[in-house]
């Protein structure tokens, strides 16, 4: 059992013991990098938690604020407490001889096996011990002293189960080992004012602790902040609790340093209204959120927003999210979208947003797995580090790029402000490395979640389960979305509010409008009849829409209904007297046919293009960045064009076209193509005097029953689309907003079924979402409680 020796000349540190040296010309002492961190950790209680992380924190310690800061900065100095044992120490063969060489370090060398991570979290409850913390609980995870260091040994990313018999004690090191692993805990914990142990740990607590760990650990192992300290200090020869108290006190500057180099500082936003942000007077819901909602938010929740598309969902949520921010204390923002070509669009409006909002350096990162091929995140890297000539911001008191730092994998969800794919945020609840780190991330931002319909239900559990733990922390939550099923946003509503421990009578989100339920206190509140009314008569539309059966057919065309002959008769109008229209496929191969049949038929001066998710990331933006300029709000669209796509183009792009022709798809994803439709007032030609959908809905060979081709795969249940055709049958128009909410409840949540056909179907769609729904539960981490 090891305990802490109390001795004078058992609280000197032997210098020789080494923490870092690779790329190092002399190894930085492993004292010196644990007071660095316990540094750091101080700075980020400080500078960047916000305070509904410091709260949870002071409640999960079940203590104060200055208690809990300085158990977490002792914490923190004990991360690396695993490399004083031989195994570790043998890497580095030239510092390990020298600690051999008076024969004070005898015994087991070690195989090398035991990782320090795993072994300072088995020698931490016998060290921490001795300084009264507690090891009694029914449960052994439960323990105070068995908690802290699991924090320790999860400072590599994943927590690790070491209570039972483990070999790897024996490789600990006995003897002088032993006795400065005791040194190292002494004086690290007397230089942090050597606090005294908590009452409790929670988990929610232990979590954030974790990835703050891991953060400070990050900042301090930098190479260039140990050679600067090597510089300036050398090797230390006399290393005890009243150098180390002094060495964290001299660190303090250094420490603030790192955050700022880092884009880690806690940013300041200028006191804007909403036509100083964006470039028009606010719409009806818009003035809806800013009237209803704004004044009387005190604190975080959860805030559901619908309404049709192209009603500005986008710009009330960043509204809302700039007054949540400042009542909970939040850093900024993350907002997740379904995929990449959605997220880089987002990126710039969120950019543009941010210079106008940030008063003083304010990092927006662009996270998911290509963002280094975005070409403007990629250019404004570059000139934040130096090209010369460069522009990266009309103001240079309010940049917002990105520091290279933060660019580094695993690192941009820690910037203020954040923009990028809903799995970057969904890693935080899986069982990955580092997702202790995505919750420090995330929790003390607002989360802002768009087109909340679009996932299926392995995300949409996943998704549950994250509402859950940002609920735990009373992080704000903002979800917008066009279509979202009644039972889908009750079930989000519900994790939330059960993660936060405040679940309220069963609310329903209205359509359109606004819900808003609180995470800790007060009554929800929601849209006013009067506004709701104002925003559903503020862009009122009627869809024509027109169901064409189609087969899917190859070869030469001889059948009326071949889905090629029925595409030209369509697009007719577009070749004979201009215009735009889109053809939205479900798979990239319908696109890439469709694409070559409609560019041989249309005539000279008619543009046809191509945009699906297998172009070249940097193709793609260019694609996507080419469209957007020529049909978006303000596009030149002087010259025909025909688009070609997938359901890239379905959400989160403002695109306006005259005609929309879609393949048949569930409702809605139908009701999201179909927003694209003369989306904005403008003139238009007079082929196209009212909005009208085309509908290509896939038949058997008899022409009359509905099948789904084969082609198609697995891309839409059979249920979903056959329902959606049945919804249709009949239906010659579709009302926006009035009756969206109708037809997506008639789909997705279906009173009765009497088609038998329907029924099987409908039968083998709930099996699959619920083995979907048993595969995220196999892959997340277990709930706040």
């Amino acid at each position: 059992m090891e305990g802490i020796a109390v001795g004078a000349d058992q609280e000197r540190v032997d210098s020789r013991i080494w923490g870092k040296s690779k790329g190092l010309s002399t190894p930085y002492p492993l004292l010196w990098h644990l007071i660095d961190t316990a540094a750091v950790a101080g700075v980020l209680w400080d500078r960047y938690l916000a305070p509904n992380q410091r709260r949870i924190v002071v409640e999960g310690l079940a203590t104060d604020a200055g208690h809990a800061r300085s158990l977490v900065m002792f914490w923190a100095g004990l991360h690396d407490v695993g490399k004083a044992t031989p195994g570790f120490q043998q890497q580095n063969e030239r510092a390990f001889a020298g600690l051999r060489r008076d024969g004070s370090y005898e015994g087991c060398v070690g195989d090398g096996s035991l990782r320090h991570d795993t072994a300072g979290q088995l020698a931490l409850p016998d060290l921490l011990g001795a300084l009264g913390y507690s090891q009694l609980g029914r449960r052994v995870s439960g323990r105070v002293a068995y908690r802290v260091a699991q924090i320790v040994g999860g400072h590599h990313g994943r927590f690790q189960q070491t209570s039972g018999p483990h070999g790897g004690r024996l490789q600990l090191g006995e003897g002088r080992w032993g006795e400065q692993r005791s040194a190292l805990v002494r004086v690290v914990h007397g230089a942090v004012g050597s606090p005294q142990p908590p009452a409790a740990v929670d988990a929610a607590a232990s979590v954030l602790i974790t990835g703050l760990v891991i953060l400070a650990d990050w900042l301090a192992s930098q190479e260039h902040f140990l050679v600067q300290q090597m510089s300036l200090s050398g090797v230390p020869t006399s290393m005890t609790v009243a150098s180390g108290a002094a060495r964290l006190a001299a660190l303090a500057g250094p420490a603030a340093t790192l955050l700022d180099e880092a884009g880690l500082g806690a940013p300041s936003y200028r006191a804007f209204g909403f036509e100083d942000l964006f470039p028009h007077r606010p719409n009806a819901l818009q003035l809806s959120i800013i009237d209803e909602l704004l004044p009387v938010v005190e604190g975080p929740g959860l805030l559901v927003v619908t309404a049709a598309t192209g009603d500005g969902k986008t710009e009330a949520a960043l509204v809302a999210a700039r007054r949540l921010a400042e009542v909970c204390g939040a850093s900024g923002f993350f907002f997740a979208l379904p995929t990449m070509a959605t997220s880089d669009e987002m990126y710039r409006r969120v950019r543009d947003f941010a210079v106008r909002l940030a008063d003083g350096p304010a990092a927006v990162t662009l996270l998911h797995s290509m963002s280094w091929l975005n070409a403007e995140y990629g250019a404004r890297a570059v000139a934040e580090v130096g090209e010369s000539g460069a522009v990266v911001s009309d103001d240079p008191g309010r940049d917002v790029v990105a520091p290279e730092w933060l660019r580094g994998r695993k690192r941009g969800l820690l910037a203020p402000m954040a923009v990028g794919t809903v799995d970057q945020a969904l890693l935080a609840v899986l069982t990955t490395k580092h997702n202790a780190l995505r919750l420090l991330g995330l929790s003390g931002k607002v989360f802002i979640l768009d087109e909340a319909h679009a996932y299926d239900e392995y995300m949409t559990a996943l998704l549950r389960r994250l509402m859950s733990w940002l609920g735990r922390y009373g992080c704000p939550v903002v979800l917008l979305s066009a279509t979202l099923p009644s039972s889908q946003a009750a079930a989000l509503m519900r994790a939330y509010e059960e993660g936060a421990g405040a679940v309220l009578a069963r609310m329903s989100v209205p359509y359109p409008g606004w819900t808003f339920v609180p995470a800790t206190k007060g009554h929800a509140v929601t849209i006013s009849p009067a506004a709701r009314e104002r925003v559903a008569a503020g862009r009122t539309m009627t869809f024509q829409l027109d169901v064409r059966p189609v087969r899917h057919l190859t070869g030469v065309v001889t059948e009326p209904i071949d889905r090629r002959a029925v595409l030209k008769q369509v697009l007719a109008p577009v070749a004979q007297g201009g215009g735009c229209a889109a053809v939205v496929c479900n798979t990239v191969n319908d696109a890439q046919q469709t694409y070559r049949l409609i560019r041989s038929w249309a005539p000279t001066g008619v543009d046809v293009l191509l945009l699906h998710s297998r172009f070249p990331a940097r193709r793609r933006e260019e694609i996507t960045k080419g469209i957007t300029g020529r049909l978006g709000r303000d596009g030149d669209r002087s010259v025909p064009v025909i688009v070609v796509a997938t359901q890239v183009i379905e959400q989160s792009l403002d695109l306006d076209f005259d005609l929309l022709v879609t393949d048949l798809a569930p409702m809605a994803q139908l009701l999201q193509r179909a927003g694209r439709c003369q989306r904005h007032r403008r003139n238009r030609p007079l082929w196209a005097e009212q909005p009208r959908v085309v509908v290509l809905d896939p038949r058997d060979p008899s022409g009359d029953e509905h099948v789904r081709p084969v082609v198609w795969g697995d891309v839409y249940a059979r249920y979903l689309l056959r329902a959606t055709h049945l919804r249709l049958a009949g239906i010659d128009s579709i009302a926006v907003p009035q009756s969206v909410q109708e037809h997506v409840e008639a789909v997705y949540v279906p009173a009765t079924i009497d088609d038998p056909v329907l029924s099987a179907e409908y039968d083998e769609y709930w099996a699959g979402t619920s083995v979907d729904r048993g595969v995220a539960e196999l892959g997340a981490v277990p709930d706040p409680a």
